[in-house]
């Protein structure tokens, strides 16, 4: 399925007299996508208005450009005599292109729907004259067109330049210090909506901000000697930095920073950061989900797992009501077996994990291990004899087993493991970083979820800081995208999230002894 990519390239920016030249858009065919959570935009959508017959007047903007929580005022001439105007912001609403199955989930691209929001009214005096007061909303970075509607149409149109902002904290601080990055205002076009990090010259990964309208929040780690090292937050083709922006025809800003680490206070115990809870959607059952079939409950039938996810050998408890009474129940386990290597690929098989009978009320309630297998969703089924009554979700967490020795000469090898890795192209894998410098990938489908790293120790006497982050493992979108490596706004932006899937970043280290 083809879409395609919408242009927002405005020679020259402003017309003259404020007024912004008017955006083009394509059409865009819009692959299956679960709704993710957003960031709420300023107010709720307003309804498009009528395009009116005459000509739109001019909307001048003062200032014309700012960051977000830029005040300016909006003037305008030619409006009828004692009306009110609605104001609209135009914006969009982000989000990515995806296809789910039973399978797998597919990747495709990212999608921007455009849209409009209110800003605010003002009425116009006896000779057409209004004037209002507003604040920039967290938005999208780049040209946003300004309507005012009077009655149900739209009657003048001007624009505001939202410029991309970026702050660091904190400044200084001991080795594995969380620095965070805020950026705000970042765009919505292919080459302005990733930004890239850089620390002392060495690729870390991308930030982006497609559900989250423009706003991002990246955290990575103080690694280094003690001393001053410098991050910078840099323009980004295809989420890899774009180093000769001074030669672009389109210039955006680019944000330098200096990090003090203080002092080596010795290896930081390992940690998984999970995704904000809030971005994470909640389980629905009516949301295509991996091996789920086509079963339809009976009537009045409900099971769950209590707790819905957890790592591979937890316990989690199957309860379940409307079952027909007193009877013996078969449990099968439903996962992938393959690889994407193979020219077989990979198919959805089942194998049993509990036997249980069910009450004299048609209740369950059974306990099962998680299987040593693939993160991800996967389905249990309730069958008796050779019919399935149910089909119950539940979700297989990335679990870290250990960085064996954590204490290496440089040159030595050590060991990084990790169970749980899916096999979609969402959930295959992590990116690998060391002391914030981008290794390479590691992904773990071949071997049903676990992912077993040899690394060699490199670099002076002292604490180093293996960091693996979520990513988008491959793709089918038409322009160009680096895949497999590190989303550092994974927390809040990764495409995953809409699933359900709660991917962490794992925090390790070791230390390098003479």
């Amino acid at each position: 399925m083809k879409s395609d990519r919408w242009s927002s390239r405005i020679g020259g920016g402003m017309a003259t007299g404020g007024m912004l030249l008017p955006l083009l858009f394509a059409a865009c065919t819009v692959l299956e996508q679960p709704a993710g959570p957003a960031a709420a935009p300023p107010q709720a959508t307003a309804p498009r208005a009528t395009v009116a017959a005459a000509p739109l007047k001019a909307l001048k903007a003062n200032p014309e450009s700012g960051p977000v929580g830029t005040t300016f005022t909006l003037t305008g001439e030619g409006l009828p005599p004692g009306k009110t105007a609605e104001f609209q912001w135009a914006t969009w609403d982000g989000g990515y292109k995806t296809k789910a199955s039973a399978e797998t989930i597919e990747y495709y691209d990212r999608q921007f729907t455009p849209k409009r929001v209110p800003l605010g009214s003002a009425t116009a005096d006896g000779g057409g004259r209004v004037a209002a007061t507003f604040s920039v909303p967290e938005d999208y970075g780049e040209i946003h067109d300004i309507y005012a509607v009077v009655d149900g149409q739209d009657t003048a149109r001007g624009g505001f330049s939202v410029v991309r902002s970026v702050t660091m904290t904190p400044l200084s601080g001991p080795l594995g210090t969380s620095i965070t990055i805020e950026v705000k205002g970042l765009g919505w076009t292919p080459f302005a909506n990733t930004m890239g990090v850089l620390y002392d010259n060495k690729y870390t990964g991308f930030i982006s901000a497609v559900t989250t309208r423009g706003t991002a929040r990246a955290q990575i780690r103080a690694a280094g000697p003690p001393g001053k090292h410098e991050i910078r937050t840099t323009d980004a083709s295809a989420a890899t930095p774009y180093l000769n922006t001074e030669q672009s025809p389109r210039k955006l800003p680019q944000f330098k920073f200096v990090f003090t680490v203080t002092h080596d206070a010795g290896p930081p115990a390992s940690t998984l950061d999970w995704p904000d809870g809030g971005r994470v959607v909640p389980f629905d059952s009516s949301r295509p989900r991996t091996t789920a079939g086509a079963v339809a409950p009976a009537s009045g039938l409900k099971a769950s797992f209590s707790p819905q996810a957890g790592p591979i050998l937890s316990k989690a408890t199957l309860q379940a009501s409307g079952l027909p009474a007193e009877a013996a129940l078969d449990l099968y386990w439903v996962t992938a077996k393959g690889n994407r290597v193979s020219p077989s690929g990979w198919n959805l098989v089942q194998s049993p994990v509990a036997k249980a009978t069910t009450g004299k009320d048609g209740s369950l309630n059974a306990a099962i291990e998680v299987p040593d297998d693939l993160g991800g969703w996967h389905t249990v089924k309730l069958a008796q004899g050779q019919k399935v009554l149910a089909e119950v979700p539940y979700f297989v967490e990335r679990s870290l087993v250990g960085v064996t020795p954590n204490r290496v000469k440089a040159g030595e090898t050590f060991t990084v493991r990790v169970k749980g890795i899916g096999w979609t192209e969402l959930d295959n894998g992590f990116a690998v970083t060391y002391d914030n410098a981008y290794m390479g990938y590691a992904c773990g489908f071949n071997s049903q979820g676990d992912v077993t790293i040899h690394m060699q120790a490199a670099g002076q006497p002292g604490t180093h800081l293996i960091d693996l982050y979520p990513m988008i493992f491959k793709g089918h979108g038409e322009g160009s995208w680096n895949y497999d490596i590190p989303q550092l706004t994974f927390a809040q932006d990764h495409p995953g999230l809409a699933f359900g899937y709660r991917l962490p970043a794992f925090r390790l280290a070791i230390t390098v002894v003479e």
